[in-house]
């Protein structure tokens, strides 16, 4: 195919190589072709996609089906769309970067708004929690304290009820014999 411009709408292409739009929409999706579109949307074909679209026509018109054309062009094909989509994300990310600055610092913005509150929260909420615990850990030690001791005075009651029983017995056993030393050392000495 003659090429004449640098661009060709679909109308113009199709009229070019004499099918329908609606042919040439369906070899883009057959063949998985990426076809460029201009800011307001409409596509439009490249030379090389325009040369890619006349060797699909002539290999369809000489019989081949469209399974034996897609591995004839495959690499071309695939070569021709990962162009067009390297230039478009060049392209996007150069209009992106200066687009995209103000919504850069706004998200920055709203994330550090989002992490102090989530921080504050966080740390209320684990304020709350600690002092929850320590008042339990405090009710539980207050408790275990008081049932130690009374255990502790339950042992001291016994304690001292065993030593109060054998100081008994022991003055029983020894207030006779007491007396009796101590006249016997006062006759003595007389």
């Amino acid at each position: 195919m003659e090429v004449l411009k640098d661009r060709y709408t679909i109308t113009e292409l199709s009229q070019s190589l004499s099918v329908t739009d609606h042919t040439l929409r369906y070899y883009e999706k057959e063949f998985n072709m990426y076809v460029p579109k201009d800011k307001r949307g409409r596509r439009y074909y490249t030379p090389d996609l325009a040369n890619i679209m006349y060797q699909i026509k002539n290999m369809r018109d000489e019989g081949l089906e469209i399974k034996a054309i897609k591995k004839i062009l495959k690499p071309e094909i695939e070569m021709i769309s990962q162009q067009f989509e390297e230039k478009e994300t060049n392209s996007l990310s150069l209009i992106d970067e200066k687009n995209n600055a103000l919504e850069i610092q706004k998200f920055f913005q709203d994330f550090g708004e989002k992490l102090v509150n989530s921080f504050s929260t966080t740390v209320t909420s684990a304020k709350e929690d600690i002092t929850t615990e320590i008042y339990k850990t405090k009710l539980e030690l207050g408790a275990c304290m008081e049932n130690n001791m009374r255990k502790f005075e339950c042992k001291m009651e016994k304690h001292f009820q065993n030593v109060d029983k054998s100081l008994a017995m022991w003055r029983e056993k020894n207030s006779g014999s007491f007396l009796k030393k101590l006249t016997r050392k006062v006759l003595k000495k007389v």
